[in-house]
């Protein structure tokens, strides 16, 4: 049952909001979707968010969090694609891949054989979005954007358990608006080179989730500004 959620409200709003700068920056409005993200979230301001129904996708980074709160009974009955945004060692691979649906954070081809091989034991592919760096922050994983082209095609062409599904990218934390677009525009340029409108590009978030939207972004991650 649902019940009356400032959280839900917050989240429509945002979609709506989302769709509407896409469609008048010239991009498929329908294309765009929010990634909800839940990793600060008690699992029951995320059954409240939930209980409304038409939310399909969540963002978590922190896998045991993760595993406790999904696996208890105010979320197991909830059936919705899990999206691992954090940095990913690859001794917890094994982990992430049996219990999310997609990697948002592939970095490395030493990452990418540990995937790889996690998919072959399990006879499938493993959906993966490539993390690129647009910050020079030494503590920021992914790939600065002059190699991402090079990656993308050795992944491609040498893991056959691991299917590329588009680009996730974190802005420099800065109220520039110009430096903000400027770092979009050069993910977006790489996504269009690489990917199709059926994949994902995962710019913004809760404070800059307009200007990335506007550059092309289809799959904001939004977390504070749902669960506020």
């Amino acid at each position: 049952m649902c019940h009356k959620s400032s959280y839900f409200d917050n989240y429509c709003r945002i979609l709506a909001d989302a769709r509407a700068i896409a469609g008048k920056s010239g991009f498929d409005a329908d294309k765009v979707n929010v990634l909800v993200v839940t990793k600060y979230a008690r699992a029951e301001q995320i059954a409240q968010l939930l209980s409304c129904g038409g939310i399909s996708m969540i963002g978590e980074s922190r896998l045991q969090d993760s595993l406790e709160k999904w696996n208890s009974p105010l979320l197991s009955g909830y059936k919705v694609q899990k999206f691992f945004i954090g940095h990913l060692q690859t001794n917890k691979a094994a982990k992430v891949v049996d219990n999310f649906d997609f990697i948002c954070s592939l970095d490395s081809l030493r990452l990418a054989r540990c995937i790889d091989k996690e998919g072959e034991k399990l006879g499938r592919s493993v959906s993966c979005l490539v993390q690129i760096k647009l910050t020079d922050r030494e503590t920021q994983g992914g790939l600065p954007l002059k190699e991402a082209g090079d990656f993308i095609e050795q992944v491609r062409k040498g893991f056959k358990h691991i299917t590329l599904r588009g680009i996730m990218a974190i802005a420099p934390d800065t109220e520039d608006k110009a430096l903000l677009k400027e770092c979009f525009k050069k993910a977006a340029e790489i996504f269009k080179v690489y990917f199709t409108k059926e994949d994902y590009l995962s710019l913004g978030m809760s404070g800059d989730y307009e200007t990335a939207v506007a550059e092309g972004s289809n799959l904001p991650r939004i977390g504070s500004a749902v669960f506020k």
